[in-house]
C-alpha cells in the first residue's frame, strides 16, 4: 500500500519531563526511543487516565506513544482487544496530533510478516480515517 508521509512529528523535551517527574521513569539523552522504552503494558489504565486529563498537544502526544508501546506489550488478546477500543477512540478524536505516530506504527513500507503487532490495526484505522 503507497500511503504519502504525513509530517514529522516527535515528542518534545518539556512533555517528557512532565511525564518523567509524573511516573519517575529514567531519562538520558541517549535514550531517543524513550517512550517507547519506559512505557509499562501493567500502567495502561492510568495512561489512559492521564491522557484524558490533558489540554497540552506535546504532552497527548508523548503519552499516547507510550499507550501504544503498552498496548503492544499486552500478550493476552482480549485484554489487547479491549485497550485498543479505548486507544482507537482517544486517535480518532485528536487525529492531528497523532497522525505521523499512526503512520509509523503502521508500517507501510514493511512487509506483514515483519511488523509489530499493533500494524495491522494501526493501518486499518489509517484506512478508516484517510479513505
Amino acid at each position: 500500500m503507497k500511503v504519502e508521509e504525513p509530517k514529522f512529528r516527535c515528542g518534545n523535551e518539556r512533555a517528557i519531563k512532565e511525564l518523567i517527574a509524573k511516573y519517575g521513569y529514567p531519562y538520558s539523552d541517549w535514550m531517543q526511543d524513550w517512550p517507547y522504552e519506559i512505557a509499562e503494558s501493567k500502567e495502561i489504565g492510568n495512561y489512559f487516565i492521564h491522557y484524558d486529563e490533558q489540554t497540552n498537544e506535546d504532552k497527548k502526544f508523548s503519552l499516547m506513544e507510550m499507550l501504544i508501546q503498552a498496548l503492544t506489550d499486552i500478550e493476552n488478546k482480549n485484554h489487547f482487544d479491549e485497550n485498543w477500543k479505548y486507544l482507537k477512540q482517544r486517535i480518532i478524536k485528536d487525529f492531528e496530533i497523532h497522525e505521523y505516530t499512526i503512520f509509523y506504527w503502521s508500517c507501510f513500507n514493511v512487509e506483514t510478516d515483519d511488523i509489530w503487532k499493533i500494524s495491522p490495526y494501526m493501518r486499518e484505522l489509517w484506512k478508516e480515517i484517510k479513505e
